[in-house]
């Protein structure tokens, strides 16, 4: 329900629209509607995308008040679009951050989420697309798998996009990458074994297995 003032909460509320006209190189439409309960007049403008407008129909003159709650709501909706549309264009999002965000500035969870949902259908959110580049920065960090997967689920990505995750890790040489790891961090695998037990603390933390672990030692002690 529309959240109205409180003199406008009155008996006897009438809602007119007194103009409309097309802006945003016609893509919208603006509504001038006049809001009146007794001698309480309250103004409020609302902008439709073109879709919404000719969805709704509304017309010059007096409507309903339920017809102008259902305007209402598609103007919040066509709000969290926009406000959408800007936060995408600093970076890509996943359907999950990109609701959130838009939680944060004040839309209710069904209205972000339904305009996430549009704006992936429109193509601007492409969670696999954006899931490959996660990873890919991941890789370059020399991160393991169990950081990597605890990562992207970290970052909202849906289960469509995660199910790829284990035929791409496939083709990673995690064992390489470790041992790379090792020699940018120690040089050469520590004589110590106090020294050792420290460095595989380290590299489980960057999500490698002990096995891997263990493998890579072995590569980088042949090495020497």
């Amino acid at each position: 329900m529309i959240d109205y003032s409180e003199a406008l909460q009155r008996e006897g509320l009438t809602v007119t629209v007194r103009s409309m006209h097309a802006q945003g190189d016609g893509a919208e439409v603006a509504l001038r509607i006049l809001l009146e309960s007794g001698e309480h007049r309250e103004e409020r403008r609302l902008v439709l995308t073109v879709e919404q407008y000719y969805e709704l129909k509304p017309t010059r003159g007096e409507i309903s008040e339920e017809l102008y709650e259902r305007l209402e709501e598609a103007a919040t909706l066509s709000r969290a679009v926009h406000a959408g549309e800007s936060l995408l264009s600093y970076g890509g999002n996943t359907l999950q951050m990109l609701t959130q965000k838009l939680m944060r500035r004040g839309f209710s969870r069904a209205v972000a989420a339904s305009a996430a949902e549009r704006l992936q259908a429109m193509g601007l959110i492409d969670e696999r697309r954006d899931l490959i580049r996660e990873l890919e920065k991941c890789l370059r960090k020399l991160w393991g798998p169990k950081r990597i997967s605890a990562q992207l689920w970290s970052r909202g990505f849906g289960v469509e996009a995660m199910k790829e995750l284990p035929a791409l890790l496939e083709r990673v040489d995690f064992v390489s990458a470790c041992a790379e790891l090792i020699r940018k961090h120690y040089g050469e695998v520590p004589a110590d074994s106090a020294e050792q037990k420290r460095m595989i603390a380290a590299l489980g933390r960057y999500g490698y297995s002990i096995h891997e672990i263990r493998d890579a030692m072995r590569i980088v002690g042949s090495s020497h």
